[in-house]
């Protein structure tokens, strides 16, 4: 009898490995999820600074409220910029705007939504949209461009900017106006 016992514990034991084996491997791997090629994959800040430095010398710097940055590509899209360009006479350009972009291949910039550009000068730029040229050292400002100093105002529908903020070309409807006295008069 005690022999029936351990064959019928033994068939008992058997099934229970044989159902446990079943059971583990007869579950489905999790499928693979392969990165969709045409989504891109964003990274999010929140309060952010970007700059650049030629030598340990700052040339400029943009500070934005939030931003976020294609890893694929790395251009970057912000809200709420405020920037500085340091010339190197000392001069300080101050840029404002809504909202722009940075691509990381030209370290190019462009502000849009509403642009104001002040110089130490009391030089004032400004514009709807406007792009920093890095490689050549370029302002271009676009949609009712308006250059000032005291005294006068350029105004066009675009407005390039060179020499430290110094030249200006305008194209498009421009038209300069300088003040010729205190009462307001102008000459065009």
């Amino acid at each position: 009898m005690e022999r029936k016992k351990l064959i019928g514990l033994g068939a008992v034991i058997a099934v229970f490995i044989a159902f446990t084996a079943w059971t583990v491997f007869s579950i489905p791997d999790a499928p693979v999820t392969e990165p969709d090629p045409t989504k891109t994959r964003q990274m999010e800040y929140g309060e952010n600074t970007i700059r650049e430095e030629i030598g340990g010398k700052l040339l400029w710097e943009l500070t934005t409220s939030s931003s976020s940055m294609d890893i694929k590509t790395q251009a970057t899209t912000f809200k709420d910029a405020k920037g500085k360009y340091y010339f190197p006479d000392g001069k300080v350009l101050t840029l404002t705007a809504p909202e722009g972009s940075y691509d990381s291949k030209t370290k190019n910039i462009k502000l849009k939504g509403g642009v104001t550009a002040t110089m130490t000068d009391d030089t004032k730029l400004t514009s709807k949209e406007l792009e920093w040229v890095s490689g050549k050292d370029r302002l271009i400002a676009t949609g009712e461009a308006r250059v000032s100093q005291p005294g006068m105002y350029l105004e066009a529908d675009r407005v390039e900017s060179w020499n430290q903020f110094q030249e200006f070309q305008a194209t498009g409807h421009a038209h300069l106006v300088k003040e010729q006295d205190k009462k307001g008069a102008k000459a065009k």
